[in-house]
């Protein structure tokens, strides 16, 4: 049984170094996973960098994807989550 795609947030906290974004995308490139968001930015820690990464994958692709980043060396500490998929509920007038 094949296993769904389902949006996943993929949350790493880098070193900040210089070509690490390449470095980064070249990991969903490899494996043709489109990527849906990415953001880089400052993080709480100075000299350390977020990404937060969306894709739509299998868990099972994820969780590679996540332990291909963390043996990046500039790589400090990755995570992933299921993005939950939000309902909006209309009110008639």
């Amino acid at each position: 049984m094949k296993s769904e795609n389902k949006e996943y947030t993929i949350t790493a906290y880098t070193e900040d170094y210089l070509g690490l974004i390449g470095r980064i995308n070249a990991i969903f490139s490899r494996r043709r996973i489109p990527i849906v968001n990415f953001n880089a930015g400052p993080s709480d820690i100075e000299k350390v960098k977020k990404f937060v990464i969306v894709i739509r994958e299998t868990e099972e692709s994820v969780q590679k994807i996540t332990r291909q980043m963390e043996k990046q060396v500039d790589v400090l500490e990755v995570h992933y989550h299921k993005n939950p998929y939000l309902t909006a509920i209309v009110h008639a007038s």
